[in-house]
């Protein structure tokens, strides 16, 4: 069986791009992002049983005659999308190829956003799952015991010199081993409009200081700077901690329910520079109130705010509000000082493709994989769902670019919020009290003194 699968996930990787790395327009990835080491090397039965001769010629085989014969094959995925969303049509076009070409059946169970509530106890309860999409994060921390390990036929496909290391070393790092593949990079950041950057005559921060400047600068021209909604509150936040600390504090500090971390003077920082930002006109006046996604739409869609944070999504979100002529700009996170992370980028988590580990057909689950993946799938991702592709090759959108660009410069990757925040009790108190201080109705002692206190 081990023998089979990965000359079977070479030919599919060979064949269709399957993990070829994330990348647009025919880049590749950038100098400063080395490819992940993964922990295990292959094996050597699959050194001794795979050679490169019997790879290509598998490869050239498969490109010749299309695939491979899986009549009677079924297989079950269990999907994040909704069937109606362009992702869910895109896959459900893919999977009709897949078998219209192999003659394996594909049910698809368009499980939504909920299936991060649902999906660990079907994989303990072993129902019939092949395929799951999810979070990378949480695949690889809290699925890895029911995730097939790829890192063998990964290393066998040379995945490690083809992907990007900001996602695919902490995923290995989680899990001990490759427990999925990439499926949609989502990229965070700052947006800009970057008209408003041209009508103000700056260019692209990368200091704190300079973000002061900035800022300034766009509002004497008569503009917000900065809006935000309640929804991405606790990202700025987050991501400034762990530009600072590290992501693993930032993921103590949010789950700490003793309030002793908190005295950390990294975290008056934090509060006394977005005071700072309060104080000087920075933020919209509504950004107290706004609740998603009024900002979104509102000041930064229609023009009257310059930088929103949010994440690669954004563009396609507003697009019927900023039409086609609304030139998108996107950038890191200002770097404060006594920054360890200059050049990140955080996702809300990159989606990843896990096959089950009890999967009856993990062969043939790789090669639906490496159907979602073909430049085909992905160049319709693309254009249909304004997603960011996971192979070079496919040619962004006009208003993705600066999203590519932006993931293609990232050397270090965050998850949404600096870290995984999974206590919504703790979540809503920090939020609470950094809405209040984006408000001003706290400052920025009062607003550590205050979490603390009721963490306590």
């Amino acid at each position: 069986m081990k023998k089979k699968f990965i000359s079977l996930f070479l030919t599919a990787v060979m064949a269709t791009s399957l993990l070829a790395g994330c990348g647009n327009s025919g880049t590749t990835a950038p100098a400063e992002s080395k490819p992940a080491e993964t922990p295990a090397a292959a094996t050597e039965e699959a050194k001794a049983e795979t050679t490169p001769a019997e790879s290509t010629a598998a490869a050239e085989t498969t490109a010749e005659s299309g695939s491979a014969d899986y009549s009677g094959v079924t297989l079950t995925m269990w999907s994040m999308w909704n069937s109606t969303e362009p992702q869910g049509q895109v896959i459900q076009e893919a999977a009709d190829a897949f078998k219209e070409k192999t003659g394996a059946t594909i049910n698809i169970e368009w499980k939504g956003r909920d299936i991060n509530t649902i999906i660990q106890a079907a994989l303990e309860s072993n129902e019939k799952i092949d395929i799951f999409e999810d979070d990378y994060s949480r695949i690889a921390k809290n699925y890895k015991d029911y995730c097939y390990d790829l890192t063998d036929m990964a290393k066998a496909a040379n995945y490690d010199a083809t992907s990007y290391a900001c996602f695919n070393e902490v995923a290995t790092e989680w899990a001990g081993f490759l427990p999925c593949v990439t499926e949609q990079p989502q990229v965070g950041g700052v947006f800009y409009n970057q008209d408003i950057f041209d009508d103000c005559g700056i260019s692209v921060p990368t200091t704190w200081d300079e973000f002061l400047d900035c800022c300034q600068k766009i509002k004497d021209a008569g503009y917000d700077p900065i809006t935000v909604d309640d929804a991405y509150q606790q990202s700025m936040y987050g991501h400034y901690l762990a530009m600072i600390k590290d992501v693993d504090w930032v993921g103590e500090l949010l789950t700490d329910k003793t309030g002793k971390l908190w005295d950390d003077p990294a975290i008056l920082q934090m509060a006394e520079d977005f005071q700072e930002l309060r104080e000087k006109g920075y933020f919209a006046k509504s950004v107290g109130s706004n609740v998603f996604p009024a900002a979104q739409n509102g000041e930064f869609a229609m023009g009257t705010a310059a930088m929103y944070y949010n994440g690669s999504w954004l563009p396609n979100e507003v697009a019927e509000i900023t039409g086609d002529d609304f030139q998108w700009g996107a950038m890191f996170f200002p770097a404060p000082e006594g920054s360890k992370y200059p050049y990140t980028t955080y996702t809300t988590g990159c989606q990843f493709y896990g096959v089950n580990k009890d999967c009856e057909h993990p062969e043939e689950a790789v090669a639906l994989l490496a159907e979602f993946t073909s430049v085909k799938t992905q160049q319709a991702l693309a254009d249909e769902a304004q997603c960011i592709p996971v192979i070079n090759g496919i040619t962004l959108p006009d208003n993705l670019v600066c999203v590519g660009e932006l993931m293609e410069e990232s050397t270090d990757a965050f998850v949404w919020g600096g870290s995984n925040l999974e206590d919504a009790d703790v979540r809503a108190i920090i939020n609470a009290s950094f809405t209040k201080l984006l408000a001003g109705d706290i400052d920025a002692p009062k607003f550590v003194e205050e979490i603390k206190s009721q963490l306590k």
